[in-house]
């Protein structure tokens, strides 16, 4: 087996058990049991982007804007979002989030704020110059894979 052979295949199970590990921590945060990823993703961007619009979302996501209508509009029944229209441009229609979704973003950012210290115990055996030289060598792996997001027009996951 090759050095190339070989760190494709840690690379992989790494990645595959840390998503596995994060997966079934999310089943335990009931916003997770009773949105889908793409709900809560939804909220996250709506809080954060300015003026979100199903135009704004599936280009963020790269979905069709008729799955974004369908995601909002069951986040509209859920009342974790709203619609509105600025006074000046009553044609187009825009987001944001009520308290319901407030809610949701504020669980979502303690999750992932949960997942970073916990991730910390997976890095505890390092030393800090052992620490530097893995955020070296991640950031330029994550450069490449960079590149080859851009090259398939996925710009938006870089």
């Amino acid at each position: 087996m090759t050095k190339d052979e070989d760190l494709s295949r840690i690379f992989n199970r790494v990645s595959e058990r840390h998503n596995l590990i994060k997966s079934m921590e999310q089943k335990q945060y009931k916003f997770m049991r009773e949105n889908t990823f793409l709900e809560v993703h939804c909220i996250d961007l709506i809080e954060k982007m300015q003026d979100a619009n199903v135009s704004k979302l599936a280009k963020a996501f790269q979905v069709t804007r008729g799955a974004i209508s369908k995601v909002t509009k069951g986040l509209i029944e859920t009342g974790a979002i709203e619609r509105y229209q600025k006074p000046d441009n009553k044609k187009e229609i825009y987001f944001k989030l009520t308290e319901v979704g407030r809610e949701i973003y504020g669980e979502h950012e303690k999750m992932h704020q949960t997942r970073i210290e916990k991730d910390g115990d997976f890095f505890s055996p390092l030393s800090e110059e052992e620490k530097n030289q893995l955020i070296g060598m991640l950031n330029k792996i994550y450069g490449q894979i960079a590149k080859e997001l851009k090259n398939l027009g996925m710009d938006n996951y870089i």
